[in-house]
């Protein structure tokens, strides 16, 4: 318990973190151009009320441009994988090819809740529309 206290007190909570992602993003893409990034919130409810001008960070997609070029050059095969993580039990995903050296390449990443049919539809349908449609050779 006391290392959690630490750790929070150095890097803020869990709750305090999913509050920054938004900026995060914003950071990401002000920093590096071309990044793309999907962020999703939902309605904060308290008890069965819904809570007016609060909302509730749900899952995040984001791709680099870099990986998206270099996917252009990779085998024409995509591996999906998901790993549960932290504290509330989120869920990674990640997309990734393979080059002709037989290197790994991470394609796409996003956090959601949990691995479900609507979870891996967000994911798969950024990974289509942000990177399989920009593969015209």
């Amino acid at each position: 318990m006391a290392k959690q206290k630490d750790v929070a007190q150095i890097y803020c909570g869990w709750e305090e973190s999913y509050n920054k992602v938004p900026r995060l993003l914003q950071a990401l893409q002000s920093y590096y151009p071309g990044t793309i990034c999907e962020f999703r919130a939902v309605p904060y409810y308290d008890g069965h009320l819904m809570v007016h001008d609060c909302s509730m960070f749900d899952k995040v997609f984001w791709v680099f441009p870099a990986y998206v070029e270099a996917f252009k050059h990779c085998n024409p095969f995509v591996s999906i994988d998901g790993t549960l993580y932290g504290k509330y039990c989120g869920v990674l995903l990640i997309a990734v090819a393979q080059d002709g050296n037989s290197n790994i390449l991470h394609v796409a990443f996003a956090i959601v809740e949990s691995e479900t049919t609507e979870s891996w539809s967000f994911f798969l349908t950024n990974l289509r529309q942000h990177v399989a449609h920009r593969m015209a050779y």
